[in-house]
């Protein structure tokens, strides 16, 4: 049985690292993009099962990335959870607008 797929889009390093030494312990293969534009590619190139998506990024934001992973065939259906210290409400419904899980 092959491992599941995780891609982790996050710019702080510290919160990545964490997030990839939690999930490869529990058998996942994770891959990690620190930008939308680079997340956004590897989501297309890798196929994860999930994505973990910052929704505040150097380049865009992580709603303009899922936006962006929600207009093509190969990645509109991968389940995508936000992550964010933003607590508004209008930021979450924003989100599952989006597609987000």
């Amino acid at each position: 049985m092959s491992k599941k797929r995780l891609l982790i889009i996050e710019d702080d390093v510290d919160v990545s690292e964490m997030l990839t030494t939690y999930f490869e312990s529990q058998g996942y293969e994770v891959i990690h993009a620190e930008d939308g534009v680079d997340g956004i590619a590897m989501g297309r190139a890798k196929l994860p099962n999930l994505i973990l998506l910052d929704v505040m990024l150097p380049d865009m934001d992580g709603f303009d990335v899922c936006r962006e992973l929600r207009t093509t065939m190969l990645t509109k259906y991968i389940p995508i959870t936000f992550l964010t210290q933003r607590d508004a409400r209008a930021d979450k419904v924003a989100g599952l607008e989006l597609g987000a899980d």
